[in-house]
């Protein structure tokens, strides 16, 4: 059995905690009903606040704050924006959080470390990455049982499923690749080498490209996808490229780098990285794009939402939210 170190311990202290209060303080969320708030575009999650927070991107500011269990990471939605779901690697614990409701409705334990998150179209399958366990895992979404696992590399972080839920892309940090899953077999169809340390990626609008931040490297890694997988460039693009997210036109690729702070962008027809890079803050993490005009990163140690025009990588402005957030992603329009 895996020795728990101190910090798992204390979160799992505070996951009994937050268990004990589920009945009072699960979805008593710090703001008016949904009806009545302006409709939020993305769901941050900060891991040592323990929520997630509903941030309207136009607006600038937040709509509501969602009480989740300890040192959650990974997020997901459902295709209809009704639901959202987060990981808790250092408790082995997903969340189900109803975004309507606005509080979490079950927890499933999952594996020994899941991570990285994704749900099917159809909404009835979770996938989940296992940090620990060097696995890719299926559960069924209503219960949390496990349906499916095959192993993969080791020490795997972000996932992305292609848009007919069939193939799921795993970034393997510790193994240098991308493992690619066929999802109704569960079986490990192609491996694609890639740089030191690959973390988040991200799939062109068409599905043609994939992108692969390697943090260690410092540079993007553009498979090609389709019958053969591959590699065709690998282009350097800044200091720990930590967050990677497309534009809905598929001809930018903007890369949150951690250690410089700032903001690159990658011209997706040229390959080419723009010269200007606005400083993001002063650890960004995960980025995602919003809207056809924006997008947004986090700033771990500024507690912020930064916002980004798409167009020009102007940043429109900053939102504060809880203590260390890490990761965001855009809600669908139907959902909200």
């Amino acid at each position: 059995m895996r020795a728990l170190t101190r910090r798992a311990v204390l979160a799992r202290l505070a996951l009994a905690i937050f268990a004990l209060a589920l009945p009072f303080a699960v979805g008593t969320s710090r703001a008016e009903p949904l009806a009545s708030t302006p409709s939020p575009l993305m769901a941050v999650v900060s891991q040592k606040a323990a929520e997630v927070a509903l941030v309207d991107i136009d607006a600038l500011n937040v709509a509501a704050v969602i009480p989740v269990a300890a040192v959650p990471a990974g997020l997901a939605t459902s295709s209809d924006g009704a639901t959202l779901y987060v990981t808790h690697p250092d408790l082995s614990l997903v969340s189900r959080v109803d975004l309507a409701a606005r509080r979490v409705t079950a927890t499933f334990k999952v594996g020994l470390e899941p991570f990285g998150i994704a749900v099917s179209p159809d909404g009835h399958s979770l996938l989940v990455s296992d940090w620990s366990a060097d696995a890719l895992i299926r559960l069924d979404a209503a219960t949390g049982a496990e349906t499916g696992r095959v192993a993969i590399g080791k020490a795997p972080a972000g996932l992305v499923l292609d848009a007919a839920g069939t193939l799921a892309y795993v970034a393997d940090r510790e193994s240098n690749q991308v493992s690619v899953v066929r999802v109704g077999d569960m079986t490990r169809i192609a491996t694609v080498p890639v740089g030191r340390a690959p973390f988040a990626l991200a799939l062109g609008p068409d599905g043609g490209r994939l992108y692969v931040a390697n943090v260690q490297s410092g540079d993007l890694s553009l498979i090609e996808t389709g019958a053969a997988p591959r590699e065709i460039a690998r282009v350097k693009i800044g200091l720990m490229p930590y967050g990677v997210a497309v534009t809905p036109d598929g001809r930018r690729v903007l890369v949150s780098n951690q250690q410089s702070g700032r903001l690159a962008v990658l011209d997706a027809g040229t390959r080419t990285v723009a010269p200007e890079q606005p400083r993001l803050g002063s650890f960004p993490e995960g980025i995602a794009v919003a809207s056809p005009t924006r997008a947004a990163a986090v700033d771990w140690a500024e507690d912020e939402v930064v916002v980004i025009d798409t167009g020009t990588s102007a940043l429109l402005g900053r939102i504060k939210v809880g203590t260390s957030p890490r990761n965001l992603i855009a809600l669908p329009r139907s959902g909200r």
